[in-house]
C-alpha cells in the first residue's frame, strides 16, 4: 500500500521530470530500493528528506510537507535512550508499554497537551 510519503516522493519526482532510476542515482540508492520506499515496502531513511532538500533545492514548505507525510507513514519509531536521564527513559518505556492499550480519548488528551507545550 502506497504511503503518504510515497505519494509525496513520487509527486516530487514526477514534478521534477525525473524517472525513478535518475532520482535513485542522485540519492545514491538503487531504483528498486527507491521504488520500495515509494510503495511503502521499505522504511524511510532518516536522512532522505535532507538529501532531497539538498539535491532538489526544496523550499521550506516542501520540506515541511515531506516531513508531515513521513510522520504519517511511519510504521515504527526508534528512540535513543542512552543519552537521556532516567526519568525520560522511564517515561518512554512506560509509554511504549501502554501504547497499544491506550484509548482514543486518552491519545487525544496527550496530543493536545504535547501540542500545547510545543507552542509555549
Amino acid at each position: 500500500m502506497i504511503t503518504e510519503f510515497g505519494k509525496a516522493l513520487r509527486k516530487l519526482r514526477i514534478d521534477r521530470g525525473e524517472i525513478l532510476k535518475s532520482m535513485a542515482e542522485k540519492l545514491n540508492m538503487t531504483s528498486s530500493y527507491l521504488s520500495a520506499i515509494e510503495c511503502g515496502k521499505r522504511n524511510i531513511p532518516t536522512d532522505l528528506i535532507q538529501k532531497l532538500t539538498s539535491i532538489y533545492n526544496l523550499s521550506e514548505k516542501e520540506q515541511q510537507e515531506l516531513s508531515k507525510a513521513r510522520d504519517q507513514s511511519l510504521k515504527s519509531i526508534e528512540i535513543e535512550l542512552s543519552a537521556n536521564n532516567i526519568c525520560k527513559r522511564d517515561l518512554a518505556l512506560q509509554f511504549a508499554r501502554k501504547f497499544d492499550d491506550m484509548d482514543d480519548e486518552l491519545a487525544i488528551q496527550i496530543l493536545k497537551f504535547l501540542n500545547h507545550s510545543k507552542e509555549e
